[in-house]
């Protein structure tokens, strides 16, 4: 089943989970899939803005072919009006060379700034076609530059997606600790103090050091052995929450962050965003 995106309503919907969930275990459980589900936020966002980049390349590409189309329509009438102006002057010459001077001097003027003409539109041709080819040139370049950031933006979530689970790991494997840790002046303090109080009323005797005295070894031992664990439990489960929750601000923080560039994106380019994400263009 493939993991969806993370919404707002999706993580007020894990907040309530988080404060139901029985054991705080599967709180970092929760936490990773806020994680995988916010890679998907961050997948998508990557394709928006590829998608929107695409998009102008094209839109600026065909801008600029329409442009050349339309200067080589010009050029197109242009050869036209001088085949037009070669006709006439073939359709004169053809009923005989003039007897007239001055109409003999039209011609041969007309002949010449025709000739003038065709080796401008040939220079003006070659330059369009040169124009062509730059632009194909440039697209290309920039098609393969964004094909490239393409194939390379699941590399950097796959490996940031991997660091955050990995942090999450890392947070439980501490908070276990920690609290192992901590848990052990409860245990302690608890048959010190009955000890002292034991001490002051004379139950211990006159013995001072306290690992001789009756009451802080039984006390310890019923301790280990019925509230210890209960006693570890409590302290992770509060360094556990207190874990989680700065892990699932940090997660909704990025997501209002995504939420926030996709809205911007959407407003510049005047688009919605589930429409482009539509188009396969993965």
């Amino acid at each position: 089943m493939p993991i969806l995106s993370l919404s707002s309503k999706d993580l007020q919907t894990y907040q309530k989970r988080l404060t139901q969930l029985a054991h705080t275990e599967d709180s970092f459980a929760v936490i990773k899939e806020l994680h995988q589900r916010l890679t998907v936020n961050e997948a998508e966002l990557k394709k928006l803005e590829f998608a929107v980049n695409l998009l102008q390349i094209q839109g600026n590409h065909d801008l600029q072919k329409d442009a050349v189309k339309k200067e080589h329509q010009k050029l197109k009438d242009i050869r036209q009006t001088i085949d037009d102006r070669i006709l006439i002057v073939e359709q004169k010459l053809y009923l005989g060379i003039p007897d007239d001077l001055d109409e003999m001097e039209q011609l041969i003027a007309e002949q010449e700034a025709i000739v003038a003409d065709q080796e401008k539109l040939n220079e003006d041709e070659l330059s369009l076609l040169e124009k062509m080819s730059q632009i194909d040139v440039a697209f290309g370049k920039q098609l393969a530059e964004i094909d490239q950031s393409r194939s390379n933006r699941e590399l950097p979530l796959n490996a940031k997606l991997e660091s955050a689970l990995q942090q999450v790991e890392a947070a439980q494997k501490q908070t276990e600790l920690r609290s192992k840790m901590l848990s052990f002046l409860p245990i302690l303090l608890v048959p010190i103090i009955l000890d002292c109080i034991a001490y002051k009323i004379g139950i211990n005797g006159s013995n001072p050091l306290i690992f001789s005295h009756y009451i802080f070894l039984m006390s310890l031992i019923v301790i280990q052995i019925f509230f210890a664990d209960q006693i570890r439990i409590k302290i992770f489960s509060f360094l556990a929450v207190k874990q989680c929750d700065l892990f699932f601000k940090q997660i909704s923080d990025s997501l209002s962050e995504l939420e926030k560039t996709k809205r911007q994106i959407e407003t510049k380019h005047s688009i919605k965003a589930e429409d482009i994400l539509s188009l396969d263009m993965s």
